[in-house]
């Protein structure tokens, strides 16, 4: 057995129809277990039918994070919303997800939400979580670039991550909505995304760490990360190994109706690896436009083995169980039927391009 499995914390998965290749695809690189993350989408509600397909599919390999559903919000009061996401968190973990994923603080999806994650209709819902012991998945803020009109990479743009014209929450504003939370609730167990985007600013990393001791952070690259943590290489392995236990392996592949991207995706994760195992230099080279194709060049840490071993895998089995939770078919039917029929009335989509009622299709085939 290779020594060094890895658990992939952190992948976005919506197209039913790949399951079997994306599973087949990741054991080729070592990859034994998945967790798929589904966020909230103002568009589509989540991709939590189609997470729920893959842990079908796959029982013993998938944990799935799931993400709220906003799409019945309107005209209810204030107590009838907080009530709706306590009980969406109850749902989930019925249905069988392992943990819950957000992305309501990312900046252009923070503009666009009915309110702040700080919000006081946001409790139960947290608190639920905390009484729950689910972990979160949590994206706050992107690079600081982002917000910087000399220092903005143009493919961030491309995206709409330029956030440069004053209409987005500040970097400084995110984080302080999120430390709100973190103050009224400080049992959450929360997997932070993309090292909380504090690659550059190390310390200000360590003094999280040290205040919350539920919070852990994960290397899913970001366009500045490794290039932040290579300034110091010493320095980044000497934080590695003291916080060996608090650091999670991800890499935010998204399957989507295009594809999986085999090449891109086997390109970061070499990448990553050979950050982690050895001290040699290298480029990530121009297939990656996670990194916005920077041609810095990056030096590794070489991590000992003991560490490399939490990192690829015991640090996500002690957060989200050693085991994923068994999935409740027929609720999960339910569920799938109900984001179908919002997906029909509610958004307009056709019946091919309608993945909660494809999954449906999907589990019946299965377990009928």
């Amino acid at each position: 057995m290779d020594k060094n499995l890895i658990i992939n914390a952190h992948v976005h998965f919506e197209n039913i129809s790949l399951i079997r290749e994306t599973k087949e695809f990741f054991q080729g690189l070592a990859i034994e277990k998945l967790n798929i993350v589904s966020p909230a989408r103002p568009d589509r509600v989540n991709s939590n039918p189609q997470a729920i397909c893959f842990k079908a599919m796959y029982p013993g390999d998938i944990y799935i994070s799931g993400g709220l559903d906003y799409s019945g919000i309107e005209g209810k009061s204030d107590r009838e919303i907080e009530k709706l996401f306590k009980d969406q968190v109850h749902r989930l973990k019925e249905i069988g997800f392992d943990g819950i994923k957000l992305l309501e603080t990312k900046p252009n999806y923070a503009r666009i939400m009915p309110f702040p994650i700080d919000s006081p209709l946001y409790n139960s819902f947290f608190s639920t979580i905390e009484e729950l012991d689910l972990p979160i998945f949590w994206h706050v803020a992107d690079p600081e670039e982002f917000w910087d009109k000399e220092r903005i990479p143009p493919v961030a743009k491309e995206r709409g991550w330029d956030y440069t014209d004053g209409s987005y929450p500040s970097k400084e504003e995110l984080y302080q909505r999120v430390d709100n939370v973190l103050k009224r609730f400080p049992g959450l167990k929360i997997v932070f995304a993309h090292f909380y985007f504090l690659s550059a600013d190390l310390k200000r990393a360590e003094n999280l760490l040290d205040r919350f001791p539920n919070i852990n952070l994960d290397i899913t690259p970001g366009s500045e990360m490794y290039y932040n943590f290579s300034k110091d290489p010493e320095k980044t392995r000497e934080f590695f190994i003291k916080y060996q236990d608090r650091i999670v392996f991800g890499d935010d592949t998204s399957v989507s109706r295009n594809g999986i991207m085999k090449e891109l995706i086997t390109n970061r994760i070499k990448f990553m690896r050979d950050f982690l195992e050895t001290d040699e230099e290298f480029s990530i080279g121009p297939t990656d436009k996670n990194f916005l194709a920077r041609p810095d060049r990056v030096k590794g840490i070489k991590l000992p083995q003991s560490v490399l071993e939490k990192i690829y895998r015991l640090n996500f089995l002690r957060i989200a169980g050693e085991n994923p939770l068994p999935l409740n078919i027929s609720l999960a039917k339910e569920e799938c039927r109900r984001i179908g029929e919002v997906l029909e009335k509610r958004y307009n989509y056709p019946e091919d391009e309608n993945f909660g009622l494809q999954a449906v299709d999907f589990l019946r085939e299965m377990f009928e």
